[in-house]
């Protein structure tokens, strides 16, 4: 099995806090909150009155306004990603691009739009617009369709760890050769009546805002969108004198089946993970120079976070600036993970930590550099960024400068 190096040549964003790279970079250096008032839904005499929303966002631009917003945006993500990396894919095998986009939640959208038509017409014809935009794969499909890739299109779905998780198999099918390019990342757009209110009475939505880390927090709001890097060799790269954001320099996972919904605090599930991405990418703790937080603000998993990053760092823990953009851009679920990439990358490239936005008294026990206030101007070389998904799914990658 071949070991490519593998390296980030091109991002695309499609996000609460801005559509598109340039947007998403402002507002990310500026502290910029997407909260707002719900319009996807009469959200009147609904207990989830504010989410992180899209805004200014043309699905006409892309001819996909009759898809459900997941591929919307996965497709418009997509676009944005191969025009920064320079890609023209008629100009290569279409058998060696791969895909690897996948979603947590698939048409949430279009299932809670047309079920009660549905049940009154049980058509084929609406049945078959509601699969082919429901099921999390066709996100990868039409992206397949639209620039006639004919390499291999992977869809793995691991709950908020999804994004993560389709970046590290999207590298690895470069790595080994099974492609020379691919369009990895994911997207999700889940903001809806019926996945607001399982949220809600699990308890995990905050009441008014994000706090990550805060002794005031009580939970996450929902975002939606989509992040996708494109991959491929630093050789290919510089060929087509493409950009090089960053290597994708390893990778590792974990799992813990303590509970559905939270994780072993006794465990090691985490710090193990991180650990091991650290060791595949033989770097020691001190190479760190930021990380990219899970961060969701809800009370037991913050403390979590802070207490594995302690095991895997030691007293180092205490050193390193790190940050969650989820009180920007809401938890953006599956999404989460590849737009968290992208911020990365970006905090590489333009020599800032972002900001944990809603920290303004940190719980004593989270007692870790946060980066609360406003973002902080730093020299970036090597990124930690994980995620972690209800179910137990644990997603870690290091990002390096090249």
């Amino acid at each position: 099995m071949m070991n490519r190096r593998v390296v980030i040549s091109g991002m695309g964003v499609v996000s609460p806090i801005g559509v598109g790279v340039t947007a998403f970079r402002e507002s990310l250096r500026n502290g910029v909150c997407g909260a707002a008032p719900i319009t996807r839904f009469d959200a009147g005499s609904f207990p989830v009155k504010t989410a992180f929303e899209v805004k200014n966002f043309d699905a006409r631009e892309h001819g996909t306004y009759v898809l459900d917003p997941f591929i919307q945006y996965a497709v418009a993500a997509a676009s944005e990603a191969m025009r920064n990396a320079y890609f023209d894919s008629d100009q290569v095998d279409a058998f060696r691009i791969g895909i690897s986009v996948s979603s947590s939640k698939g048409g949430v959208s279009t299932i809670d739009r047309f079920k009660e038509r549905l049940q009154r017409n049980p058509s084929a014809i609406l049945g078959a617009r509601v699969y082919t935009n429901s099921v999390p794969n066709f996100g990868a499909q039409w992206i397949a369709r639209r620039w006639k890739i004919k390499g291999p299109a992977k869809c793995y779905v691991g709950a908020c760890a999804t994004g993560t998780i389709s970046v590290i198999e999207g590298a690895r099918m470069v790595a080994s050769g099974v492609v020379d390019y691919c369009i990895a990342g994911a997207s999700d757009a889940s903001i809806v009546p019926l996945m607001l209110a399982g949220y809600y009475k699990m308890g995990a939505l905050a009441k008014e805002r994000m706090r990550p880390f805060d002794r005031q927090r009580d939970g996450f709001m929902v975002g939606e969108g989509a992040g996708i890097v494109f991959l491929e060799t630093p050789e290919t790269a510089r060929a087509r004198k493409a950009t090089i954001y960053g290597e994708l320099l390893a990778s590792a996972y974990g799992s813990d089946s303590h509970h559905p919904v939270k994780f072993d605090p006794k465990g090691k599930t985490l710090s193990r993970t991180i650990q091991r991405a650290l060791g595949t990418a033989e770097l020691k703790r001190d190479d760190v120079d930021y990380i990219s937080l899970h961060g969701t603000a809800t009370r037991a998993g913050d403390v979590y976070e802070t207490n594995q990053l302690k095991d895997a760092f030691g007293a180092k823990a205490y050193e390193i600036p790190m940050s969650s953009i989820k009180a920007m851009t809401g938890h953006m679920l599956g999404a989460s993970g590849a737009v968290e990439i992208v911020a990365s990358l970006l905090a590489m490239e333009e020599g800032f930590i972002p900001q944990t936005v809603g920290l303004e008294k940190a719980d004593p026990e989270c007692d870790l550099d946060y980066t609360g206030g406003s973002a902080r101007a730093a020299e970036v070389n090597t990124v930690l960024s994980y995620s972690m998904g209800f179910g137990g799914h644990v997603a870690a990658v290091v990002l390096q400068k090249v």
